[in-house]
């Protein structure tokens, strides 16, 4: 609860922060559950959806999971036919990770809530805000985020394939 003899408006943001990543995550969960899946899926999908052709190392770097954490939920991932495991393009040892078909579309599912919400609050709160907002993520994400947009640069340069091609019909 705010302390209003605070007067500290971070305790305000902070709270109003929770709330709405509750909300983002929140989104998301009911359609997990009806898949008997957790936030590790959603992830994972998330990540391949948007950079596909990572390594299980790559992943795991991204995420900041060990391969034992990860190990599980994408086993699942891989037996549900959402993800497959393809030798790489150029190095043919390399496993790269891709969503089938079936996992493209539940990854769209898992996110068309959350689009929802963030496309209402971007439009509500207009252009100028909205690129306040993400100058505000950007340093909040730090490194992280510079390398992994980074990678993700350097893996389309190299493969010159795009998402399309990535995907295998179920």
């Amino acid at each position: 609860m705010l302390d209003p003899s605070r007067p500290d408006a971070f305790d305000r943001d902070f709270t109003l922060f929770y709330f709405a990543y509750r909300a983002f995550t929140g989104a998301a969960d009911d359609a997990l559950a009806e898949h008997g899946m957790g936030r590790a899926h959603h992830r994972i999908l998330t990540f391949l959806a948007y950079s596909p052709g990572m390594s299980v190392g790559e992943l795991c770097d991204t995420l900041d999971l060990t391969k034992q954490a990860i190990n599980a939920p994408l086993r699942r991932l891989i037996a549900e036919d959402l993800v497959h495991v393809a030798p790489g393009a150029k190095d043919r040892r390399r496993k790269e990770l891709h969503l089938t078909d079936r996992g493209a579309t539940l990854e769209r599912t898992l996110h068309a809530r959350q689009r929802a919400l963030f496309h209402s609050a971007l439009q509500q709160a207009g252009p100028t805000a909205a690129a306040g907002w993400r100058a505000v993520l950007a340093p909040l994400a730090g490194a992280d985020w510079s390398a992994f947009t980074a990678a993700v640069a350097d893996r389309e340069r190299t493969t010159g394939e795009d998402e399309e091609h990535h995907t295998r019909s179920t």
